[in-house]
């Protein structure tokens, strides 16, 4: 599994290291305004968030954002109407410690196996530059002139992860006097425009080196 995972404040986490020791992908965020960031970027199985307390951690917040991520936290200490209240508010599992990592593993697991799958057979993305939109399964957007260079970029090196230096350089044509930041937030928006359109987006944040189209 690929996971996210964040805890406030800051621990050598346990659990962490055994997630990783065990196979798993684990990326550790250093609170959860970065976690917020990331999982609406990025694509994973499951969030973990260890906290002090349920109130701690937006739960309802943290799910908006998840996708179809499972979101697991792992609390110190917490009353039996927090725990139902977070679990309505859209956990899938909260645990006070102390925490048995066998068990926390087989709870992602089977979590994630219950996770909606993506569609299989779903129509490729496609281009049309006389309209400057982007069509898929019957439906079109119509894009702005940045958005489409955007999205026609990316669609030219589908399945590569392309830096946003390589990017600024290639649609914007200024690397040298913009950021990064300049590109994270015009793929956010375009993100954001193409699941609304299509239900999904096929852009990948792939963290600390780039951006991926879907194949």
């Amino acid at each position: 599994m690929r996971l996210l995972h964040a805890a406030v404040p800051v621990t050598d986490s346990y659990l962490a290291k055994a997630l990783s020791e065990a196979g798993h992908v684990v990326e550790t965020v250093r609170d959860l305004a970065d976690l917020l960031l990331a999982a609406a970027e990025t694509d994973y199985d499951g969030l973990l968030i260890e906290v002090a307390t349920p109130s701690a951690a937006p739960a309802g917040r943290i799910a908006g954002v998840s996708g179809q991520a499972v979101v697991v936290m792992v609390v110190d200490r917490a009353s039996p109407a927090e725990l139902a209240a977070t679990l309505r508010d859209g956990a899938d599992a909260c645990f006070v410690r102390p925490v048995h990592f066998r068990e926390l593993e087989a709870r992602l697991s089977a979590l994630a196996r219950l996770a909606p799958r993506p569609e299989t057979g779903r129509e490729a993305l496609s281009l049309d530059p006389a309209s400057r939109s982007a069509r898929m399964g019957g439906r079109s957007l119509a894009l702005s002139m940045r958005e489409y260079a955007l999205l026609d970029y990316l669609a030219g090196r589908a399945g590569e992860v392309v830096a946003a230096e390589q990017i600024l350089e290639q649609v914007w044509g200024d690397a040298a006097q913009s950021g990064p930041e300049r590109v994270r937030t015009a793929i956010a928006r375009l993100r954001t425009r193409l699941k609304a359109a299509f239900g999904h987006a096929p852009i990948v944040t792939v963290r600390g080196h780039g951006y991926r189209l879907r194949r």
